[in-house]
């Protein structure tokens, strides 16, 4: 008779086992945090000493502060929550950390639509009241109270999700996708709608913006006028504000799809490598936090001069450093008048 040895796991041995799973998530936050901490850190930097008083400079502050606590907090947090990816039992905890990503979530998507409101009344509208240096402050205090406002639903709704494992063991879940009870099938609807009627305004936005500069455009060229520096200063901010909106957009799609298909998805069926892909497209939201410091380097010839200049300066002699800035002095000066 032969005798078989069961194997006694518990509740840590499984979670370990998981973790090998989910190596490849964690890597990934990992690489995206220690790429977006300096990349958001240098925009504050030269933002705030580089670019005189102006609307699109607060909006753009703001949202690199945004995403810069981001970086800095949330993604640990989220590596945390796929460490302990089964053993994760403190409801208010979940709750907690669950409501402050969405905060972030939906506060930079405000902002970016304050500043694709701002650009459009500036190019479509020009003749009309502006929203002003000194008005775009409490655009920026309503969003902000508008996203808590928005938010509170989640923290009463986000759960513990409780799976069973190997052994009769129950394991413990703080998920972004829960199967969800009615009211949080109702709010993730919401949600949803929310982000796709944002997502609608920011492409009629554009739309309409982008036609108009077009025949901006077309009516110089006719006339035979060469375009003026302040056409090209906001041919340039458009193109970022598009850039960083269109990002925005496709960043989010894949969570709220996830959200929407959750129950449609049984996590336990799936290979190793599909579940590493389904935890990475849960989390693409945060591609929407680190990316934007490479928008504005990429557009924007004077934020690239500056971003360089910040890790040049240490090792240059202090004259030569007063004779590079004497150099672009005069150029800056007329950028600073940005819209």
């Amino acid at each position: 008779m032969e005798n078989t040895t069961t194997v006694i796991l518990t509740l840590e041995d499984i979670n370990d086992q998981e973790i090998k799973k989910l190596l490849v998530p964690i890597v990934y936050l990992a690489i995206l945090m220690t790429v977006g901490i300096p990349g958001n850190l240098a925009v504050l930097i030269i933002y705030r000493h580089k670019y005189s008083k102006s609307v699109y400079r607060t909006i753009i502050w703001n949202l690199a502060l945004t995403d810069l606590v981001f970086c800095t907090l949330t993604i640990p947090i989220n590596i945390g929550r796929l460490v302990r990816y089964y053993t994760f039992t403190e409801l208010w905890v979940c709750k907690l950390i669950t409501t402050t990503i969405t905060f972030f979530i939906m506060y930079s998507s405000h902002l970016i639509v304050t500043l694709s409101i701002h650009r459009f009344r500036q190019v479509c509208l020009p003749l009309r009241n502006q929203i002003g240096p000194q008005d775009v402050k409490y655009w920026i205090i309503g969003g902000a109270c508008l996203a808590v406002f928005l938010d509170i639903p989640l923290g009463i709704l986000q759960p513990i999700d409780h799976v069973q494992l190997a052994q009769n063991i129950t394991g413990h879940i703080c998920a972004i996708s829960y199967h969800p009870s009615l009211f949080a099938e109702i709010y993730n609807g919401f949600l949803t709608f929310l982000f796709s009627l944002y997502s609608l305004v920011l492409f009629v936005l554009y739309i309409l913006i982008g036609r108009r500069m077009y025949l901006q455009r077309k009516s110089k060229q006719y006339s035979k006028s060469s375009l003026s520096q302040s056409d090209e200063v906001s041919s340039k901010i458009t193109k970022i504000a598009i850039t960083v909106s269109v990002v925005f957009a496709f960043s989010y799609v894949p969570l709220y799809v996830i959200k929407l298909l959750t129950s449609k998805i049984n996590q336990e069926e799936l290979t190793s490598a599909q579940f590493a892909v389904l935890k990475i497209v849960e989390r693409s939201y945060v591609i929407n936090h680190v990316a934007n410091p490479f928008i504005y380097a990429f557009f924007d010839s004077r934020f690239r001069r500056e971003f360089k200049k910040m890790f040049t300066a240490a090792g240059r002699p202090p004259e030569m450093e007063g004779t590079s800035e004497e150099r672009t002095a005069s150029k800056d000066r007329t950028l600073n008048s940005n819209p």
